[in-house]
Parts: C-alpha cells; sequence; structure tokens
C-alpha cells in the first residue's frame, strides 16, 4: 500500500492522467528533499514535533510540505501556486544527482516526481484540485 495522488474531476480522473504513486517512505523522502532544497527542516516544524510554525515558510512547497500524505486534497489556489514551484524544485534536485540514483528517470522517486509535476500542471491548467490516496 502506498500513496497515489489523482486529479480531483468531478466524474473521476481520466485514465490518462498523470498518477504520481509512492510508497509512504519514499515519499517521505521526496518531501524531505524538497524541504530541504529550500532550507526547512521537517522535523522542525510544529505539525511534526518542532517548534517552527508553517506561516513562516513563504513557498509554495509549504502546501504540498505541510499536507498530511495519507488523505484530504490539494485545492485549486494551491496546486496553481505549487505547479511552478515544485518544477523548478524537481529540475534542480534532478541536477545535483549525477548519479541518477534518487532523481533519475530510472528511480521510481524521479518518475514519481516528474508525474507530479505533470499532474500539477494539469490541474493549475483545468482549476482542479488534487486528492491524496
Amino acid at each position: 500500500m502506498g500513496l497515489s495522488l489523482q486529479a480531483g474531476r468531478p466524474a473521476g480522473p481520466h485514465p490518462e492522467d498523470p498518477n504520481p504513486q509512492w510508497s509512504y517512505s519514499g515519499f517521505g523522502i521526496f518531501r524531505r528533499a524538497l524541504a530541504a532544497h529550500i532550507g526547512i527542516d521537517l522535523d522542525q516544524m510544529r505539525s511534526l514535533g518542532g517548534p517552527v510554525d508553517w506561516d513562516t515558510v513563504t513557498s509554495p512547497l509549504r502546501h504540498l510540505l505541510e499536507h498530511a500524505d495519507d488523505s484530504g486534497q490539494l485545492e485549486a489556489w494551491q496546486v496553481r501556486a505549487l505547479a511552478p514551484a515544485l518544477r523548478e524544485a524537481v529540475t534542480a534536485l534532478a541536477h545535483q544527482d549525477t548519479d541518477g540514483f534518487l532523481w533519475g528517470d530510472a528511480s521510481s522517486n524521479g518518475r514519481a516526481s516528474k508525474a507530479l509535476v505533470a499532474l500539477l500542471e494539469l490541474c493549475a491548467a483545468e482549476d482542479l484540485p488534487v486528492y491524496f490516496g
């Protein structure tokens, strides 16, 4: 069992929609890498046991980082802000990963992160939320 993200279409997702999937541990690695990319230690964030409030985070990646990974949704306005920020972060992280282990196309994290960028861009263009499941 793992995490799957889907376009929040009223009639349900289309079969051709990007469908990023991770194990929960893999998604945790992904989120920690994103957080580190923007200078955040997730262990210091209030919802994760630390003293720092999420209101201090200005990056749109906040919407993904502070969200529970097993249910709920990102609202369309959050998706519109998040999509370009995630594309930039995933691109930058892939360039830093010279052996391609974590972010390369052959890695499950690399494929899932690129699928998530595609899903967010699709949902931003169509003004749709993204569902976690």
